[in-house]
């Protein structure tokens, strides 16, 4: 089997949706299936339909709706086959994405729509009155992030670490304003900021909060490699986001073994139970009082950290994501080959 995928993103600050094209392209390797990745944001369409025409694919996988699902579909077609797509979390949560014409287009002509929850695909449901294709829950797999033989030391009785790139849905100034001194006498907090910058008004209005925040400390861009001896020097991993689905962040911090406190919201309660695996938190007097109990008790968070490791490692394994995927595209390749659609000359 040969599947072509479309996805968002290349090159610059890690987001998410490289970190889940890569995770699984490797596994479908595996499992046997020949790949091709087509980045929309460096490859042409034109350049994309000449790569093709000598890959000649059974089915084109876009991972995001709007950003990546016109472009699948209009090669799709040139080349008589089906496509699918996963629903990745801004193409349905922010509406400017989710209400665009081209996004209910994709979902429209789509012969599968993969989401990461029931919280996705009701969403999908209700918002596209055109959705052709199956609607299916693929969760997101998750690799144990592996720690590099150098050691990182943070001066900081206790690390909290927030693992976001620079933009405004992660809501990164809310951890900052909450932790602010004073703390219980005794104690000092130190706040990592790990991520690249995307939207760059928001990074400048982000830079002057730590100016008058000593505690806070942006690292900048962390190499994939790095995240596990970052992951390891942590004392608590934060998710503050207006809105997530299914974030990798929280993933490999729970694979790491390391607590997580995330914001209440819908995809971070696919793996947050509270109290469980983790801790949910509703506003930033409920965060500030979750951050400085675990700070005063290590046994907690060492205890919750465990539970969390293995609740991911085990309903989470990124063979079963790719297997998943695998039986997808059979199901959508009726023959080895899609209905016959009219060609069209592809677009960007």
């Amino acid at each position: 089997m040969r599947i072509a995928i479309v996805s968002p993103y290349s090159a610059g600050p890690l987001r998410g949706n490289m970190t889940t094209v890569n995770r699984i392209v490797r596994h479908l390797g595996y499992a046997g299936i020949e790949t091709v990745v087509l980045p929309v944001d460096a490859v042409s369409a034109d350049e994309m339909e000449l790569r093709l025409a000598r890959f000649r694919p059974d089915l084109i996988h876009a991972f995001h709706a709007h950003y990546c699902g016109g472009i699948a579909n209009c090669l799709a077609k040139r080349l008589d086959i089906r496509f699918v797509l996963t629903v990745t979390g801004s193409d349905i949560f922010d509406p400017a994405l989710r209400d665009h014409p081209a996004t209910a287009e994709a979902i429209a002509q789509a012969a599968a729509i993969a989401c990461f929850s029931q919280t996705e695909a009701d969403m999908v449901t209700r918002s596209f009155s055109r959705t052709a294709g199956t609607v299916v829950l693929i969760p997101q797999g998750v690799e144990q992030p592996q720690r590099s033989d150098n050691a990182v030391t943070y001066s900081g009785d206790f690390i909290v670490l927030l693992p976001a790139a620079l933009r405004a849905v992660k809501n990164i100034e809310s951890a900052v304003s909450a932790l602010a001194p004073p703390w219980p006498a005794g104690r000092s907090l130190r706040l990592l900021i790990a991520g690249g910058v995307i939207e760059h008004d928001y990074a400048l209005r982000l830079k002057k909060v730590l100016d008058d925040s000593p505690w806070a400390v942006w690292l900048g861009e962390v190499p994939f490699k790095r995240m596990g001896a970052l992951y390891g020097a942590a004392d608590l991993v934060l998710n503050c986001s207006h809105f997530e689905s299914m974030p990798n962040s929280l993933l490999e911090a729970m694979a790491a073994g390391r607590p997580v406190l995330a914001a209440d919201i819908p995809g971070n309660r696919l793996l947050v139970r509270h109290g469980e695996t983790g801790w949910l938190y509703r506003d930033q007097a409920d965060f500030r009082e979750t951050v400085l109990r675990l700070a005063d008790d290590r046994t907690l968070g060492a205890l919750i950290g465990c539970r969390g490791q293995e609740f991911v490692l085990t309903n989470f394994p990124p063979w079963r994501e790719a297997e998943a995927y695998r039986e997808l595209y059979h199901s959508c390749i009726p023959g080895g080959r899609g209905t016959r659609q009219d060609p069209a000359r592809c677009v960007m």
